[in-house]
């Protein structure tokens, strides 16, 4: 399950912003905030640049994160 906080989180962390990001991943802002908001689906490609900017560690808690009720 993707954690949208995570992932806001360590672009904070990182000093990225959202524009920022979306152009490192290659897709328009509007389609960042389509995929942080459960819109649309992330791709494998985009998934994996996201380990290649925020670091490889970073994907499992961000994109396989376990859903805890």
């Amino acid at each position: 399950m993707f954690d949208k906080k995570r992932l806001e989180a360590e672009l904070v962390l990182q000093n990225i912003s959202k524009a920022e990001f979306a152009k490192a991943l290659g897709i328009d802002t509007s389609t960042l905030y389509k995929k942080m908001n459960g819109k649309s689906d992330w791709t494998l490609t985009e998934i994996r640049k996201t380990g290649e900017i925020l670091g490889k560690d970073k994907i499992n808690p961000i994109f396989f994160a376990e859903k805890v009720s």
